[in-house]
């Protein structure tokens, strides 16, 4: 699903999508993307949530490209977004996997059953959590915690540094229900092969999961080159 967020952002930012422009039914954007329409819609609610596109019924009904209305703050928020660059993802998504991977990889392995606990409360505030700045809190100490059940300082360390730098860019991105919702799904599935004891599946599942929130990012980076401009 993020990469189609990210092949949707593109289009819109690159102008194939104009602000205003209806796009082609689900049916037929999904044949042109090569996805299900599952798929397809998943991807759409994410960019309805942030404010990219909206749905209009009626006679002329359908989903559209949305010019956005942005505060002040918004609209600089989305020049910061715009700015960011592949190769800014790509370096800081190579290095979250390296930490967060071999982190998820140890805890499966030193994990003690009060670090099992701090995590799965952590989910639960994140299922819960009805304000994107509760759902980022968590998710922030979600990360740290695992780093810090593999009992190195280091990565401990790391990954806290890693959250600090990634706060305001996740702070600049109107996230919705639904992608909270499938990070967080993300999130459960590597606490139960850390549970489990499985740490080469939790480490795959934790690349997964950053290369899933890089895809998402860079979507939202295209489409806000376009609001932007």
């Amino acid at each position: 699903m993020a990469q189609t967020v990210r092949r949707l952002g593109e289009a819109i930012g690159l102008g194939i999508f104009d602000v205003g422009a209806r796009l082609p039914s689900e049916s037929e954007l999904a044949e042109q993307l090569g996805i299900s329409a599952m798929t397809l819609r998943e991807a759409l609610a994410v960019m309805r949530e942030a404010g990219y596109v909206e749905t209009r019924r009626g006679r002329q009904g359908g989903t559209y490209v949305k010019e956005l209305a942005l505060t002040v703050p918004e609209r600089e928020a989305q020049k910061r977004i715009a700015a960011i660059t592949d190769e800014y993802i790509e370096d800081l998504t190579a290095y979250r996997i390296a930490i967060g991977g071999e982190s998820a990889a140890l805890a499966a392995e030193r994990a003690a059953p009060e670090d099992l606990t701090e995590m799965r409360e952590l989910l639960e505030r994140m299922d819960a959590a009805d304000a994107f700045e509760e759902f980022r809190k968590c998710d922030a100490a979600f990360h740290v915690t695992i780093a810090s059940c593999t009992r190195s300082h280091r990565l401990a360390r790391a990954e806290t540094e890693l959250q600090a730098e990634l706060n305001p860019l996740m702070g600049a991105f109107r996230v919705g229900p639904q992608a909270r919702h499938t990070t967080n799904a993300q999130h459960h599935e590597i606490f139960a092969a850390i549970e489990a004891g499985d740490g080469e599946l939790a480490r795959r599942l934790m690349a997964e999961h950053m290369t899933s929130s890089a895809a998402a990012i860079l979507g939202f980076t295209r489409a806000a080159a376009s609001a932007g401009s």
